[in-house]
């Protein structure tokens, strides 16, 4: 099965299960959206239905097939496919680019042959016209005008107004949310570095401090074990060193601490998912199951490469650069915001300062054009690097880099790095950039 007949099974599973899928967009919905013959029959069936039910009644349903076992098979697997996240909308709109472009083709094909048997030169240009212009007509039931939409944005502007600058998820660092105007519903946040640079932390305290200020988060993580994370989570709250935490070497007066620290951490609408199942859609239901039953509004993956999507023929790096948009169209779809930690390409670490940019990015397929914000943790004192280039110590500091910022522009800003908490904290203000 190639992909286009996996997104029409997955439209066919969403129009069974939903009917406001079905009414929605019943205008754009027609037969010749598929190209599997069994989905077209498929398609009809349930057309049928709602139009004489309006609702799939699936006893009757199976019935009008002449082939029941293999009807009701092919309907079972387009539901179970139908959690798959993407919206019928886009679904519709994929399949419609796909059917034109095998019509196009089609035309092409048509038009080449007769051109070798010599037909008539204007007969053919008139029909070539008219084809291609069927073939290019756009259904405009969907368009919305500017008038239309204006009462949303200025909604939306209104809501902007009473934030004081803060429109997303805080960050917990002022400086960062001062440059972003915090974590933006919708989009996706990349958090690049090189191994051991402190990406992990790095995102683990974005999560708790989103959480701390009233936004339910998850994070999956497919490295690091359940206890691993909470570990760091104790060690950064109480201030004591990680590597005693992991080894047990705890003195009696910080056990209270650490009670303490337990008490005040099982209060927070936090969860942290140990991915054993690498499936990009097993994640992609999981994300949904916590927005659904948690409210989560914000998600983090430790880490993208790990995620697989395997599809025959594909390269790795066209499974990361799925992997990457099926992130953005779920933030998108859910009205969340996902923070996807990535690897670096090798050539960072050959490079004498390690600085990344984001051609060393760009080297895990098309992470980058789907991202909203792009942003890198750097540690120079990480190379060796003692001082900046005006003499200043670089000990505990770690540049936060905005290589992209869709809506933000380009920047740094600056926090410590605190090594025996791997914690995060914020510079006096004459440092924060």
């Amino acid at each position: 099965m190639n992909d286009i007949e996996y997104f029409e099974q997955v439209l066919l599973g969403k129009l069974i299960n939903n009917p406001n899928h079905y009414y929605e967009n019943h205008t754009l919905l027609n037969e010749s959206l598929f190209t599997n013959a069994e989905h077209k029959k498929l398609y009809n069936a349930i057309d049928a239905q709602y139009q004489t039910n309006n609702k799939v009644d699936l006893t009757q349903f199976y019935l009008s097939f002449s082939n029941k076992s293999s009807a009701i098979s092919l309907a079972q697997k387009c539901m179970e496919n139908s959690y798959d996240l993407y919206q019928p909308q886009s679904l519709i709109l994929m399949l419609n680019q796909s059917s034109k472009k095998k019509s196009l083709k089609h035309l092409c094909e048509n038009t080449l042959k007769r051109i070798q048997n010599d037909d008539d030169l204007f007969e053919m240009v008139q029909e070539i016209e008219l084809e291609s212009q069927k073939i290019g007509n756009i259904d405009d039931s969907k368009i919305i005008s500017i008038k239309e939409q204006m009462p949303s944005m200025m909604k939306c502007l209104e809501q902007n107004m009473k934030s004081d600058g803060l429109t997303g998820i805080p960050s917990g660092f002022l400086s960062i949310d001062n440059f972003t105007s915090g974590w933006q519903k919708q989009d996706l946040v990349i958090v690049g570095g090189a191994s051991s640079m402190g990406k992990t932390s790095f995102a683990l305290n974005l999560a708790i401090n989103a959480v701390k200020l009233g936004h339910p988060t998850v994070v999956f993580s497919y490295e690091m074990s359940v206890n691993q994370m909470l570990m760091r989570l104790i060690s950064g709250d109480t201030d004591i060193n990680n590597k005693h935490l992991l080894k047990g070497k705890i003195y009696d007066v910080e056990m209270t601490k650490i009670h303490n620290s337990v008490a005040r951490l099982e209060k927070l609408n936090m969860y942290i998912d140990e991915c054993k199942n690498t499936s990009l859609k097993y994640l992609l239901n999981r994300i949904r199951q916590y927005v659904i039953s948690k409210k989560v509004e914000m998600v983090v993956v430790d880490y993208m490469q790990l995620i697989s999507y395997n599809i025959h023929g594909r390269s790795r790096e066209q499974e990361v650069s799925h992997v990457a948009r099926a992130l953005k169209n779920i933030a998108k779809e859910l009205d969340i915001t996902v923070i996807a930690l990535s690897q670096l390409s090798r050539n960072v670490s050959k490079r004498e300062t390690g600085r990344p940019t984001l051609a060393d990015l760009r080297e895990s397929g098309e992470i980058e054009q789907a991202a909203d914000v792009v942003t890198f943790v750097y540690r120079p004192e990480y190379y060796g690097i003692k001082e900046d280039s005006s003499g200043n110590s670089v000990e505990g500091l770690a540049e936060i880099i905005f290589a992209k910022g869709r809506n933000i522009g380009i920047g740094s800003r600056y926090l410590r790095f605190v090594d025996y908490l791997t914690k995060f904290e914020e510079l006096p203000t004459a440092y924060r950039g």
